[in-house]
């Protein structure tokens, strides 16, 4: 089964041509780290914007995440593993409870505390999720 690549009209494409929001194959799902662009931001224009709050931050990449899971064809309730990157180690807390609302019965997880690109990013997220039998 040849993979497909996948991209969501509902946020902006990705910093590079070679990087799609996701991928499909095997009755996978592989979606990119997202990180809070809104559709109307394009970090390939070079410009810095102003993301919010960890909260406004951490809800707009889930709903990043949700849109290509959408697009792919399965959802939040077949995703396998989440890895969480965030750029304070304080902000720990406050993520984690927003995704406790996203993942209500839980999801295998890693987290790390590392620099982000766009630098006004606090937090990236990507998932390994399943497709629908």
């Amino acid at each position: 089964m040849p993979k497909k690549v996948i991209n969501s009209n509902k946020i902006v494409r990705s910093f590079r041509k070679s990087t799609a929001h996701g991928t499909v194959a095997r009755g996978l799902v592989f979606v990119t780290g997202q990180v809070p662009n809104k559709r109307n931001m394009d970090p390939r224009k070079g410009k810095q914007y102003e993301m919010g709050g960890i909260e406004e931050q951490t809800i707009q990449v889930m709903e990043n995440v949700k849109a290509i899971l959408k697009a792919a064809g399965t959802d939040l309730n077949h995703v396998l593993k989440r890895n969480v990157y965030i750029t304070h180690a304080g902000d720990f807390d406050a993520v984690y409870t927003i995704l406790d609302r996203y993942f209500p019965s839980g999801v295998a997880s890693t987290g790390v505390v590392t620099g982000l690109v766009p630098t006004s990013a606090r937090v990236e997220i990507d998932v390994i999720a399943t497709l629908p039998d």
